[in-house]
Parts: structure tokens; sequence; C-alpha cells
């Protein structure tokens, strides 16, 4: 063999080795992404069944509800009053999980203003609250538990730019977990500050429960991220509320946080900017107008 075959056929070896070794490489990214799409797969199917058990459980309850009343199994007064009540807390709770299921794809799609059709307008934040206790109050009263708003100095603070729709969700997903998670017999107080050098307003929800290790503030708005003990109280949860929560309030620049005070309460807040959107409202305004 001539040393010019001899090197040809030692390229030749070199380039079908290296030909072996990416076939190597794209076989392992192969069998990696089918990893990963089996993992979501079991993810999704998972998400589904929790969605489907919490919504079934309150359908349920109403159906029950309903049918002894209009079967007239119950007379006493006192009781049919407690029983509406536990039908408006339970549809309450299924308007709730409905809303946030439906929100999971859209914020998936896009984390930002610019896919959302809702319009940015002035919320006040104190009114939100008070309306948002009224609602989950029912809901609270299984557990004896009472929500309570603080009115100053949140009623005097400004109102925030904001979808409030989407805020609306931001503040009932927390206090869906603030009455979930707490204790029988304790008290949610919410309230909030007005930061006049930062044009900001924060509200505050807080509750006595499952307390809040230093892991779960730093992790308790991932995806799906739930407490150990949060799993052992509510095994179906999806883990999902807070995370939509985030999102949110990201989409609005605002911030979210957990903590713990001294006493052991859990804290969420949540801040908003008075104004810091105005900008991006008017360019909403102005493609709204030109669409029609």
């Amino acid at each position: 063999m001539s040393p010019s075959e001899a090197t040809s056929d030692a390229q030749l070896q070199a380039r079908i080795e290296a030909l072996e070794r990416k076939i190597t490489m794209l076989d392992r990214d192969a069998a990696a992404l089918n990893g990963q799409m089996e993992q979501i797969s079991r993810d999704r199917i998972e998400y589904l069944q929790n969605v489907s058990h919490q919504l079934v459980a309150p359908l349920n309850a109403m159906k029950w509800h309903i049918e002894n009343l209009t079967e007239g199994r119950i007379k006493d007064i006192e009781r049919i009053r407690k029983v509406l009540r536990s039908v408006y807390s339970q549809a309450t709770l299924a308007v709730h999980l409905a809303k946030n299921f439906a929100l999971m794809s859209n914020l998936e799609a896009d984390h930002s203003l610019s896919a959302l059709k809702e319009p940015l307008q002035p919320v006040d934040l104190y009114r939100l609250m008070v309306n948002l206790a009224d609602d989950f109050q029912p809901l609270a009263w299984d557990k004896n538990i009472q929500i309570k708003v603080i009115d100053q100095p949140l009623k005097s603070a400004p109102e925030v730019l904001a979808i409030k729709p989407l805020l609306s969700q931001v503040f009932s997903n927390i206090l869906e977990n603030a009455v979930k998670y707490s204790s029988q017999g304790t008290q949610i107080v919410i309230d909030g500050s007005h930061d006049t050098g930062a044009r900001t307003v924060s509200v505050r929800v807080k509750n006595s429960g499952i307390p809040l290790s230093h892991e779960d503030e730093q992790h308790v708005f991932e995806r799906g991220y739930r407490s150990k003990d949060a799993r052992n109280l509510y095994p179906a949860g999806t883990g999902f509320g807070l995370y939509i929560a985030k999102a949110i309030v990201d989409i609005h620049e605002g911030t979210i946080l957990a903590s713990s005070d001294e006493s052991g309460k859990s804290v969420f807040t949540v801040t908003l900017h008075v104004d810091k959107l105005m900008g991006k409202a008017r360019q909403r305004g102005q493609k709204d107008s030109t669409a029609h």
C-alpha cells in the first residue's frame, strides 16, 4: 500500500469514527429528549387528575346539598342557611379552580402584556381585597376562620394600574391557600402600605397554619412546588396557584414574596406600581382603537 493510500484510509477511518461519535451523541440526546417528553406527559396526566379531583369535590358537595334542599330533607331555617352558605363557598372554590386551569395555558404561552386582551385600568386594592374577603369568608367559616381586612393605610393608598381580572386571581390564589392551610379557629389578616417615594402599594396576607420553612420561601412560587406538610394535608393539590400568582405579578412588573413573621405566621406580600405601566396602557389603548 502506497503512503497516499494509507493516508487516505486513515482519513476515512477518522471520519467514520467522528460520525460514530456524533451518532452516539445524537442517540444520547434523543434518549434524553424522550425521557423529558415522558416526564412531561406524566406531569400533564397527574395535573389533569388533580384538577379533576379538586373540581369534582366541590361540585359533588353542591349536588348533595341541593338535593337535600329540593327533596325537603332539611326543615330547620338555620340549617338551610348553613347549607346555602356551604353551596356558595363550594361554588366559589369551583370557579376559582376553573379560572386557574384556564390561565395556565395562556400564561405558559406568553408571560407578557402583549398576548392579553383585557385593558389596564386603575384598581382600588382595598376595595378588591374587601370583595375577595367577602367571597372567601363562607369557605373560611367551615373552619371557623375569620378573614379581616385592616382599613388603613391600604384604604387611603392610590389605585394601581393593572389588569383587574388577573390581579383578582392573584389574591384569590393567595386567599384560597390561606384558608386551606390555616388552622381551625384562627384569623387571616389582610393589610397594606403605600410607599410614596417608590410609587408602589403593597398588600400583605397573613395566616396561621403550616409554617413556611426557609426552603419553602425560596421555592413556593415554582411550578408544581408543594411542601411536605402541604402534600400530607392535601395530597391532591396541584401546586400551581402561587406559580400562577407570580406569573401574573411578573407581567405587571411587580413583586410577590413569601415569608414568616416573628410570631410564625405565613406572610405573602404583593407589591404593585401605581403608574409604572402608564405608557403600556396608552400603547394598548392605541392598538385597541385601531383594531376597531
